[in-house]
């Protein structure tokens, strides 16, 4: 009958799978838990109890399912944006941006089923530059939300200049022609190439016919005047400017200076000249007309063959296509439209927009994100030209996201590439492009995480979590399972993800389900643990993460549907920190959706409406108080308190694995085994219970006889000696729980036990 007394020093492996009951093997067994609720696991191994969630604002309607959006300007300036059915609303230091004493919200395209994808995550795709987010949705325009002030947000359409366009027409027997050069135009189709759904879109236009127009050559001589003769050059369409009526033995002669400008009026030569006894003038004066191409924005559909359009763009349209004798085969429509779809994904990459829609990818000018010219004023694809690629694979699935490293990392519903230069040693630009296939996990569209050199994705059946990073060994990116141990916390799969850096590194999930999880990781120290955060009465829906005001911490935002006297709320709350060394005991923050008084001693704690017909808890000046239920937006306390934090209650629960100490003849695993007692080590801890399972929990005593009565005993720090409640059994679990709205962190635990040999 060997006595064993072994610590559990850390609880940073999270809460492991039941598949791992057994794995009594590896080191990561005795690091986890069976169960472990409303804790975060710390890198350095003790498990702290979360902080309690502020209540800050109702959502516009809470009928409609509502997202939280992160904008940080900087440290100083965070928003957590709420988008809700066709309007947008903002949150920050801590609280809700007002106007005039209301909410401050814009307009915005989206209904609230646009914002919610077939398989329940966030439609929207969102990358930010500064004070403006760029949005994409495959069935709107790319928007883009700009701040210039904190009450003054707009949304507009993105007006991409110079397209991009799809590949040109082939067919010579489709034409189009256009009413005029500039302001609206008519155009007009041999065949119904249009419909109302590309109202908003581009159409480009080159001629097909350039014979009409002859070329510009130096040292060309007129005899007589040339003024109004057209010349192309460079691609371009000039007109002569020069005017004058030769006098005998004059001419005119174009100079060598090959026009190439694209704005106003430019000489080609030099001016007066004598050869021979001929007075010669040597170079003209050529006025820019068109770039030898144009596109138009579609204002209005007649019919399939005819629409109303704007002229877009720098330039008119060139006069090669304008008329009916002047139709042109050379024409392409928008890439983006009603009918050919938006982009749905959007980021940055080698300091160029990029989008992606289907396969294809967009990139923008390089340091001009509303640019798609393929290329420069003179007709040249060059290095800083927009670029457009299609990924090549067997599979043809959507893009799913976009993360920007070394390489533009793509995730799709069949396996994850990389897009980069293909010669290193030359810039990023059109004809450098490559895109290889790195693994074959498969994609689910939910924006990943960036986590130092690390990318967290979610796989496509939403199950599990994946790290991906660039393997030198392997010259390539590899992929690791970061749910392997803990496989059924992600059961009903992830909707979305939120990075939380200070003052612990904790990735925030959302589940399917509602249910919030969390997990710790910190790949320096080999931590990875999964920890599962139940509310009472609460399904979170969405979460984002900002900066808190003094900056010394992230904040997790969230949308928290609730049923409130019978009738379903959703409510904007913010999770606040946990206890910290030096923090006054009245300070302490531990019930949901809750809010706070801090004022003169009273008893009758009031606008509480959201909280109405509820059971709450309640800390008054650093002590528990008696369960209250919400009456007329109020609560009545036994006494009066100054400070007094009023909210739902959660509890939280921290259960061991099966122990392993050995037994005389090997392992402790399936031999009868007795607890005689157990030491835990707790820090800066008031309330907690203790036994091997919920049904068996004796309360933990706290208060000693020199505390005064009618005061809150002091915060504990250090070793509690329970005498355990449990008889003989094959398990040997020890469980730790926190009912109270008070603090608790579980340092370590240390059982003392006999395991009877068979």
């Amino acid at each position: 009958m060997p006595k064993a007394s072994p610590i559990r020093s850390t609880f940073n492996a999270g809460e492991l799978s039941p598949l791992m009951d057994g794995r009594v093997d590896i080191a990561k067994y005795s690091n986890g838990c069976r169960r472990l609720e409303n804790f975060i696991p710390s890198v350095q191994g003790p498990a702290v109890r979360r902080g309690g969630t502020r209540f800050v604002a109702e959502v516009k309607n809470s009928a409609n399912r509502t997202w939280l959006v992160r904008f940080e300007f900087n440290v100083t300036q965070a928003y957590a944006i709420e988008f809700g059915h066709q309007y947008i609303r903002f949150f920050t230091n801590h609280g809700q941006l007002l106007s005039g004493g209301a909410p401050y919200e814009i307009a915005s395209p989206y209904s609230a089923a646009d914002l919610v994808d077939e398989d329940g995550t966030f439609n929207l795709d969102i990358v930010q530059s500064g004070d403006v987010l760029y949005i994409a949705h495959p069935k709107y325009p790319l928007q883009r939300l700009a701040r210039y002030g904190n009450t003054n947000w707009t949304i507009t359409p993105v007006e991409f200049a110079d397209g991009p366009f799809l590949d040109q027409n082939i067919n010579r027997s489709i034409t189009v022609y256009a009413s005029g050069t500039t302001g609206t135009v008519t155009l007009t189709a041999s065949s119904g190439i249009f419909s109302a759904a590309m109202v908003g879109s581009y159409v480009y236009l080159e001629p097909a016919d350039l014979s009409t127009i002859k070329p510009w050559t130096a040292g060309q001589e007129f005899t007589t005047n040339p003024y109004g003769v057209y010349r192309r050059s460079d691609g371009k369409t000039y007109i002569c400017r020069t005017n004058g009526t030769p006098t005998s033995g004059k001419v005119w002669r174009t100079g060598g200076d090959k026009p190439v400008h694209t704005y106003g009026t430019e000489a080609d030569g030099g001016g007066q000249g004598v050869m021979g006894t001929t007075s010669e003038r040597d170079g003209l004066d050529w006025e820019f007309v068109d770039a030898g191409y144009g596109y138009v924005k579609i204002t209005g559909y007649t019919n399939s063959t005819t629409v109303t359009a704007v002229v877009s763009g720098r330039w008119p349209l060139p006069q090669g296509v304008v008329g009916s004798g002047k139709s042109t085969f050379r024409w392409a429509l928008g890439a983006f439209s009603g009918v050919e779809g938006y982009p749905s994904k959007v980021t940055f990459f080698r300091e160029r927009l990029c989008l992606a829609k289907g396969q294809r990818l967009y990139f923008s000018v390089a340091g001009d994100f509303e640019n798609m010219a393929t290329k420069n004023d003179s007709g040249e694809v060059v290095a800083d030209r927009a670029i457009i690629v299609t990924i090549s694979s067997d599979e043809t699935n959507r893009i799913e996201w976009l993360v920007p490293t070394q390489a533009l990392i793509i995730g799709t519903a069949g396996g994850e590439l990389a897009c980069q230069e293909n010669a290193t040693t030359e810039a990023f630009a059109p004809g450098n492009v490559k895109i290889d296939q790195q693994t074959s996990d498969g994609s689910k569209s939910v924006a990943p995480a960036r986590v130092g050199y690390s990318t967290l994705f979610v796989q496509r059946s939403g199950r599990k979590l994946k790290e991906m990073a660039y393997n030198f060994q392997q010259n390539g990116y590899v992929t690791n399972d970061m749910t392997v141990l803990s496989e059924h916390v992600t059961k009903g799969g992830l909707v979305q993800l939120a990075w939380h850096k200070e003052p612990y590194v904790v990735l925030w999930c959302v589940r399917g389900d509602g249910v919030l999880l969390g997990f710790t990781f910190n790949k320096e120290q080999e931590v990875l643990g999964w920890h599962p955060h139940p509310m009472t009465n609460g399904i979170v829906e969405s979460v984002c993460c900002i900066p808190s005001p003094d900056k010394t911490r992230d904040d997790l935002w969230m949308v928290v549907r609730r049923t409130i006297n019978g009738v379903t709320k959703r409510y904007v709350e913010y999770l606040e920190r946990e206890y910290r060394e030096g923090d006054d005991q009245k300070d302490c923050y531990y019930v949901d959706s809750g809010a706070t008084y801090d004022g003169a001693p009273a008893d009758h704690i009031s606008g509480l409406d959201w909280l109405e017909g509820q059971t709450v808890q309640i800390l008054a000046d650093g002590a528990a108080h008696p369960d209250r239920v919400v009456t007329s937006g109020a609560v009545t306390l036994q006494r009066e308190a100054s400070k007094v934090h009023v909210g739902l209650p959660y509890d939280s629960v921290l259960q061991t694995n099966r122990i392993e100490a050995g037994a005389g003849d090997g392992t402790a695993q399936g031999k009868t085994k007795r607890v005689n007692k157990v030491v835990i080590r707790f820090l800066n801890t008031l309330g907690a219970l203790a036994g091997p399972d919920e049904a068996n929990l004796d309360e933990i005593e706290f208060r000693s006889g020199s505390d005064p009565m009618d005061e809150a005993p002091p915060l504990f720090t250090g070793d509690k000696l329970v005498e355990w409640p449990d008889g003989y059994n094959f398990d040997g679990y020890v469980m730790v729980q926190q009912r109270q709205p008070l603090p608790m962190t579980v340092v370590a635990i240390m059982p003392q036990l006999h395991t009877f040999d068979r």
